[in-house]
């Protein structure tokens, strides 16, 4: 992009920025989606549910988008139904080991997840 004179100079710049809220939004959400999907991916399901819930995969929730610190950003995890005990299996206990399912999904959605930002954000420039 080349740019003569003020006025250019702030029309590109006025181009730039409008729409990035919407895309930044959207770039977040799509982004904790994919996440959310691998994790749900990851989760091991377990033969027997003492709970009566469901395995702890059909538990996989994400957030809507939050900008209150000044970032877009959205929740991804498991919720109060069964989120509490997802650190037990990930974790490990005395009786089980460490399964770091959690940890993997973060490592394996790292890509496709900076994929999505990266579509988003440039759509529109």
């Amino acid at each position: 992009m080349t740019v003569e004179g003020e006025a250019a100079m702030l029309l590109a710049v006025d181009n730039l920025t409008k729409g990035f809220d919407r895309r930044a939004r959207r770039a977040v959400k799509e982004g904790g989606e994919v996440f959310a999907d691998i994790l749900k991916k990851n989760t091991p399901v377990s033969e027997e549910d003492k709970t009566g819930k469901g395995p702890l995969a059909e538990h996989v929730k994400v957030t809507g988008v939050s900008v209150k610190s000044g970032d877009y950003e959205v929740g991804v995890g498991y919720d109060k139904e069964k989120g509490r005990i997802a650190h037990f299996p990930n974790s490990g206990t005395s009786k089980q080991n460490p399964q770091h399912f959690i940890e993997e999904s973060q490592q394996e959605a790292r890509g496709p997840v900076l994929e999505a930002f990266v579509k988003n954000l440039k759509e529109g420039v």
